[in-house]
């Protein structure tokens, strides 16, 4: 039944059981997109897959294998007869149990039942059922108590991925005691499109899915996330060492196989969500501490620019001297550990790091604002101001005059942009893709690829940078409107 309707996508199952002689028939008849000859011939060996080019890549596994297995072992055969384009029929026969042995629902109650499905619906004798699942419990509760999460902020965000939503229906189950968000997905395809909507803690997934395995899937979420920044474990009754290699090689963090003890799994998800959050900490810390290591030459430039003005302009030494004072109050602050910090947080370091460029470079450097007004933002520390300290000394300080930046900040459908713009002497296409590299080396500055890679945690998605040399650069990056928590 279950193999009917995970191939029959729309269409009819129907279940049929008869009579003849001494044994009992029952047969499964849907109307999936069937199978060839070859197929056929070995769907009931364990760990068999369909071929691609007829049954679009869906993992038939080991259920088949247990079911010819247990129809044979009560004296039975199981065979199958199926089509390319117009269906399948799964059949076997047992035989019939004495007279006075037979139960209360006798042969003819359950003759002939049909199941018509329909997206996620099914319909049996007219009427609508939702599958359940339940979780057997037993004297592992007060075990269980010692595994819950280790919470910095708020609740722990995990994506659950397996095409049967029976299982996902158990893993919720197993997670329900504990301060965990599950969100669950019943295809790899729609777990990719989940990834960029939030942030996520830790993807689970199954390794035989439909259209693209769980490998594959970890594949893809390498090309993007880092085992730290997002963790993945796979779940799957493939326990062969060269099904665990293929998983690791795959990028998993984390390989359980099934049937799945239920404190061990909370065991293993407690250490893998613990070290993205101490990853994510870890990145935070060291974007303060980067911004906190302030260089030497601007220092001793912004003093010395302080000293000479005190001799020829006291009210304009007044102002730099403020404006210094707020750039190393902001530098300093605790604040920037946090994950994320008001609009004007941000903004009020970058204005007095340009207030103190411009008294220094006069008429070098021209800046433009666009900033919306009446703009309630949240965004990470440090985000803004790393961007427009390197166009100033990157771009603009190369070129002998006219040097403008221009910082926007948008609303936009779904989304906030942020935008920085110089006319600067451009970027290389390489050195634009060292920028956002993950390096822990950074000496000096904030470290471009901290941002970027703070802004993926948080968001999925990290800086875009366009660039021409002699041209300038921009730099940008989005808030989403609608962020969980």
């Amino acid at each position: 039944m279950h193999n009917a309707f995970k191939f029959t996508e729309n269409g009819t199952v129907a279940v049929k059981a008869d009579s003849l002689n001494d044994r009992l028939v029952v047969a499964i008849v849907d109307t999936d997109v069937g199978m060839d000859e070859e197929t056929q011939a070995r769907i009931f060996l364990p760990y068999e897959q369909g071929a691609h080019g007829v049954s679009d890549g869906k993992g038939i596994g080991l259920g088949l294998s247990i079911c010819k297995q247990l129809v044979e072992l009560h004296g039975g055969v199981l065979t199958v007869h199926s089509e390319p384009g117009k269906g399948s029929v799964f059949s076997f026969s047992l035989p019939l149990a004495e007279e006075e042995t037979v139960g209360v629902a006798s042969i003819n109650e359950v003759s002939s039942f049909r199941y018509l499905k329909s997206d996620n619906e099914v319909t049996f004798d007219g009427n609508q059922y939702e599958a359940a699942a339940e979780i057997a419990t037993d004297d592992e509760s007060e075990v269980s108590l010692t595994v819950s999460p280790l919470l910095k902020n708020g609740q722990i965000h995990i994506l659950a991925v397996d095409d049967d939503p029976i299982n996902l229906s158990v893993l919720k189950g197993i997670l329900s005691t504990e301060s965990y968000h599950v969100t669950t997905a019943l295809s790899a395809h729609e777990a990719l499109g989940l990834i960029g909507t939030k942030r996520w803690d830790l993807l689970i997934a199954d390794v035989m899915m439909p259209q693209m395995s769980g490998y594959e899937l970890t594949q893809r979420i390498r090309e993007q996330y880092s085992h730290f920044e997002l963790p993945v474990l796979l779940l799957t009754a493939r326990s062969l060492p060269s099904d665990i290699y293929t998983g690791f090689s795959s990028g998993a963090n984390d390989y359980v196989t099934k049937p799945v003890d239920a404190v061990e799994l909370r065991y293993r998800i407690r250490a893998l969500t613990s070290l993205n959050q101490s990853i994510r900490e870890r990145v935070r810390m060291e974007g303060a501490y980067l911004q906190a290591q302030i260089q030497p030459h601007f220092l001793f430039n912004t003093l010395n620019s302080i000293m000479a003005l005190a001799v020829i302009d006291t009210e304009k030494m007044m102002s730099l001297g403020e404006a210094f004072a707020s750039f190393l109050r902001i530098s300093f602050n605790f604040l920037n550990t946090e994950e994320l910090v008001d609009l004007s947080y941000e903004l009020e370091l970058t204005q007095a790091y340009l207030y103190i460029e411009k008294v220094r470079f006069e008429d070098r450097l021209t800046i433009e604002w666009e900033i919306e007004t009446g703009l309630k933002l949240l965004l990470p520390p440090l985000s803004i101001q790393p961007l427009v300290e390197n166009a100033v000394k990157h771009g603009l300080l190369n070129r002998p005059n006219d040097g403008k930046i221009r910082i926007r900040v948008a609303v936009c459908d779904g989304y906030t942009l942020i935008e920085v713009e110089d006319n600067g002497i451009g970027i290389e296409p390489e050195q634009m893709k060292r920028l956002l590299e993950p390096s822990l080396k950074e000496n000096s500055g904030i470290g471009i690829s901290n941002t970027n890679r703070r802004l993926i945690q948080l968001f999925g998605k990290g800086l875009s940078i366009s660039s021409k040399q002699g041209e300038g650069t921009v730099v940008s990056f989005t808030i989403p409107d609608i962020r969980a928590d």
